[in-house]
């Protein structure tokens, strides 16, 4: 299980905040399981609760989420929710990326495979012939 860390900015933010944080958090374990470690900042703006929430995922990167609300729970809802859908884009798009060749020279687009464009054989080459006149005034 990855480590979360839970940190409050100001004593305004209790223990109970910080557990209702890591059993939220916590669920977003099942959505990826290349996570290395997952942390939430907590605090309190001027008029609004404030959340922050950074994933460290395995290959160095690092997805953030934000959001803030009236409540410090609605907060961490929405970081919840934000996590959970930035790991599914995150899982999707190194699933769809492994292994496809991609054509990044403008032909048929920069997101066509070489089997969508039919480029990856011999059978549709033309030979260049020379052209031939044809015999007219």
């Amino acid at each position: 299980m990855p480590p979360i860390v839970v940190t409050g900015r100001d004593d305004t933010i209790t223990t109970r905040h910080k557990h209702h944080a890591e059993e939220k958090i916590g669920k977003l374990k099942r959505y990826f399981d290349g996570i290395v470690k997952m942390e939430a900042i907590l605090g309190h703006g001027q008029k609004e609760a404030e959340a922050e929430l950074l994933i460290s995922v395995r290959g160095g990167k690092t997805l953030v989420c934000h959001a803030r609300s009236k409540e410090i729970y609605a907060a961490i809802d929405a970081i919840v929710d934000k996590g959970e859908s930035r790991l599914t884009r995150y899982k999707e798009k190194r699933k769809n990326h492994k292994g496809v060749q991609h054509l990044g020279n403008g032909f048929g687009g920069p997101d066509m495979t070489a089997e969508e464009t039919g480029d990856g054989g011999d059978e549709d080459e033309v030979e260049n012939e020379p052209l031939q006149e044809t015999g007219g005034a």
